[in-house]
């Protein structure tokens, strides 16, 4: 029960921290096919990203963000996605499934009026994996999230990408092209 408490509390910290960080004022387009690579010998991970998206490791609490260009002046809302590295306090053994009831309450806890609309399981580079897709609405602006958690040993990743709602589609297949492209390096 300790350690349920304490992931529940480090998985709050985590969700506030990538809900106040995708809350720039601008939009940016996913449509590139040439992909960087991003390493952090830190976190001991790697990701991939769009060559026309900035790389932002200067937010706190978070390993890295990653940026999409702005479409238009008129553009109110920046998708980006954040990784997050973290600590575990003890190694994580159980199934990801294990872990999906206590972060969605968490998340709902910390952002009241979300609405969740799909779990899945997911394999990522052989590492077992958890996606969370929720909506919500931030600054009047509806927004739609995808979190994706990845335990190893004693550390935890969470990539969250954020986009305005109606947005969310157009840049599904560059985010499945990140995500599934992050590797834990150690």
């Amino acid at each position: 029960m300790r350690l349920q408490r304490q992931l529940a509390i480090l998985f709050q910290t985590i969700f506030l921290v990538s809900v106040l960080l995708g809350c720039s004022k601008n939009n940016l387009s996913a449509k590139t096919t040439e992909f960087l690579t991003y390493e952090d010998k830190n976190n001991h991970f790697s990701i991939n990203y769009p060559s026309d998206w900035s790389v932002d490791t200067s937010q706190k609490d978070v390993s890295v963000m990653f940026d999409a260009p702005k479409e238009s002046d008129q553009d109110i809302y920046t998708e980006n996605i954040s990784v997050t590295a973290f600590s575990l306090p003890v190694e994580a053994t159980s199934p990801m499934e294990n872990y999906k009831n206590g972060i969605i309450e968490t998340v709902k806890k910390q952002s009241p009026g979300i609405e969740i609309l799909n779990t899945s399981s997911l394999t990522i580079n052989n590492q077992p994996a958890l996606k969370i897709e929720y909506k919500g609405k931030r600054d009047n602006i509806e927004l739609a999230y995808q979190m994706t958690y990845v335990f190893k040993g004693k550390m935890g990743y969470v990539m969250v990408f954020a986009s305005v709602n109606g947005d969310f589609d157009k840049y599904s297949s560059t985010v499945d092209k990140i995500i599934n492209s992050f590797k834990v390096t150690n």
